[in-house]
């Protein structure tokens, strides 16, 4: 594969890292506790120029995959900052942050009405 194209897929030297987070949310928190503890791991997050996605509050646990926001890979000290921050909230019983690895993006979603790729039964071609 040509380097433009290693480029585009974001594989090789342009593969770009990311990691899990994983936790317990102390037991018994109010929804409005959950918002609040969200709202602060996502300022962490956005203060250095990453990307959550996941959740929290369902069976009180924290899941989700962070990465860093646009082209490039989060970095060891990202990691230990998020750490901290879950080391030092109330809200976390206990943390697990995965080593980084290599994540997939998606491709773009197509605009509506857009159909091309998809089964259908109306005899057209997908």
């Amino acid at each position: 594969m040509n380097r433009r194209l290693r480029k585009k897929k974001r594989v090789g030297e342009f593969k770009e890292l990311g990691f899990e987070v994983r936790g317990d949310l102390r037991p018994g928190l109010s929804g409005d506790d959950i918002e609040a503890f969200m709202d602060r791991l996502i300022d962490v997050v956005e203060a250095r120029s990453l990307a959550f996605g996941g959740g929290a509050g369902r069976a009180d646990k924290l899941d989700g995959f962070i990465t860093r926001d646009g082209r490039g890979s989060a970095t060891e000290e990202d990691r230990a900052a998020l750490a901290a921050f879950l080391d030092g909230d109330a809200e976390i019983a206990r943390r697990a942050l995965a080593p980084p690895r290599h994540h997939a993006r998606k491709s773009k979603p197509r605009p509506p009405g857009d159909d091309r790729g998809s089964c259908s039964t109306s005899g057209r071609p997908f």
